[in-house]
């Protein structure tokens, strides 16, 4: 098993997350998809109706010559019911499955910590899930008067200098510093019985006394999460071009009904594995982050040397 509390510095932060996932991540994502299929199912099925309504609508526009055709009122007038639900269903399970997919992996590691490994199983999780279910909308509730409020105005700030040149490497900074923040101040809460700004403090505390490791590593996680996105994305983007592009017959600029049928299809598909693979991919980027809490927790309480003082009575016996 990987030992959660731990001293660790930048490389540190960046090989411990890959090592956990080569040892234990074939549980850490087997739990994830039987804990969270069923709602990433239900999200790819909103998300197939609205790309559907959305690319007719669109699309019927190169099919009808009519002057003055609005391709808006006729997604509206034709299936105003089907994309008020599927978008309200969209919204909601997003935000619904954000939140299960924060506090997952927190759970995941406060257990691994506590069975000094992967010896715990699915309901396992659910119950700590279950458990912790008030704190973690609590959490989000406090966060939206408090956290995205002072973010909102920071980046408006950040956003003036930037014409000045400087706020642009300030906001570079300030990205992967705020998610740290708020990911560190959300384990705090979890785990601990501190209260939300006794926990937002603790995170500040962390942050402060190893900010360069902390925010070029989570610098870092986002690069990797991107590039690995960009690539799937680009696939099926790139087929679609060339499917649309080749299907220009007999001299004429444009595409042919079946090919337009064939780019909705693979843009939505597109749509699809974006957003899945961005929840999926998260998971690495909290991991990581949980490993930064519970080496700032280590430098602060000395939990491993503690613990193997308790054990040195046994090991005699």
């Amino acid at each position: 098993m990987i030992t959660l509390f731990k001293k660790r510095n930048f490389n540190d932060y960046l090989n411990d997350t890959f090592s956990f996932f080569k040892k234990d991540g074939k549980h850490f994502l087997k739990n994830y998809f039987v804990i969270n299929g069923i709602f990433l199912l239900l999200l790819v099925v909103f998300i197939y109706f609205l790309s559907k309504i959305y690319f007719e609508a669109i699309f019927s526009t190169f099919e009808n010559t009519n002057t003055g055709y609005n391709p808006i009122d006729k997604l509206f007038n034709e299936n105003l019911g089907l994309f008020i639900t599927s978008l309200v269903g969209f919204i909601l399970l997003s935000l619904f499955l954000s939140l299960l997919n924060f506090a997952y992996p927190i759970v995941y590691l406060d257990l691994y910590d506590k069975n000094s490994g992967s010896s715990f199983d699915t309901r396992d999780i659910i119950n700590g899930l279950k458990n912790k279910t008030g704190k973690i909308l609590l959490f989000f509730i406090i966060s939206l008067f408090v956290i995205i409020p002072a973010v909102v105005i920071l980046f408006i700030v950040l956003l003036f200098l930037s014409f000045i040149i400087i706020g642009i490497p300030l906001m570079i900074i300030a990205l992967p510093a705020i998610s740290s923040l708020i990911t560190l101040a959300f384990f705090d809460y979890l785990n601990t019985e501190n209260g939300y700004f006794t926990s937002l403090g603790n995170a500040i505390s962390y942050l402060k006394k190893q900010f360069w490791p902390i925010v070029g590593v989570t610098m870092l996680m986002y690069m990797i999460i991107q590039i690995i996105l960009t690539i799937f994305s680009m696939i099926p983007y790139v087929i679609a071009m060339v499917l649309l592009f080749s299907s220009i017959e007999g001299g004429s600029t444009a595409p042919t009904q079946d090919a337009f049928s064939t780019f909705g299809i693979l843009m939505t598909i597109l749509f699809v594995i974006a957003i899945l693979a961005n929840y999926i991919l998260n998971n690495l980027l909290i991991v990581n982050q949980g490993l930064i809490y519970y080496s700032r927790r280590e430098h602060d309480e000395n939990n491993s040397t503690f613990g193997e003082i308790d054990t040195i009575g046994t090991n005699f016996e």
